[in-house]
């Protein structure tokens, strides 16, 4: 049970830090959303990008698709840039159903071990490298906090002042702010994920 907690805690604290670098992936040309639309193009069926984009946006990425099939066979600095328009309008949307902005596709695939994790565990067809990961990442935090309240209590007992008293309380309530904000993170998802499941499923009564 102690072990369940932890890793839920190390979860929300590593996507807290790490929310920005995640949706970096997205944008990446080695990332799931372009390497779909590559697929999609090569294989000449739509379904496999659909997935990535709103059901409202279906019909502008199967208009982009169409658009581009037509004109790949007319050479291949036609196809490139075709293929390249595909890529674009899919990234697009997927991010605009996200409500993050667009800025392009980005070359290189910015490091995260978080993300490296995820991605070895959904390979592997276990989440043991995401655990392990998030359970380091949590010792180290919350080990790196705790011992800034022991050295401003070491400084306190050495000599004790009104300075130094002052940063034992601070310590002492960014020690216990930190924990707090993480606990409440998880409660939070809980509700948001209760919600969501509440309004997608009809009352037993229709």
């Amino acid at each position: 049970m102690v072990a369940t907690i932890a890793t839920l805690i190390a979860a929300f604290a590593v996507v807290a830090v790490q929310a920005a670098p995640a949706s970096a992936h997205c944008d990446s040309r080695e990332g799931p959303v372009v390497t779909s639309a590559t697929q999609a193009l090569e294989k000449g069926d739509v379904n496999l990008i659909l997935p990535y984009v709103k059901a409202d946006q279906e019909q502008e990425l199967k208009a982009a698709f169409d658009e581009t099939m037509a004109v790949r066979n007319r050479g291949p600095q036609v196809q490139e840039l075709a293929d390249e328009y595909f890529k674009e309008t899919a990234l697009r949307l997927h991010r605009v159903g996200e409500g993050a902005s667009y800025t392009g596709i980005k070359e290189q695939l910015e490091e995260n071990p978080a993300l490296e994790a995820a991605e070895e565990s959904l390979g592997q067809g276990n989440p043991d490298a995401v655990l392990t990961m998030l359970d380091g990442s949590l010792r180290a935090k919350v080990s790196e906090r705790y011992q800034g309240v022991l050295d401003a209590r070491a400084a306190e007992a050495a000599n004790k002042t009104v300075e130094t008293s002052r940063e034992r309380v601070e310590a002492e309530l960014m020690f216990e702010k930190y924990v707090v904000d993480i606990g409440s993170a998880i409660e939070a998802e809980a509700a948001h994920e209760g919600e969501e499941h509440q309004a997608g499923t009809p009352d037993a009564g229709h």
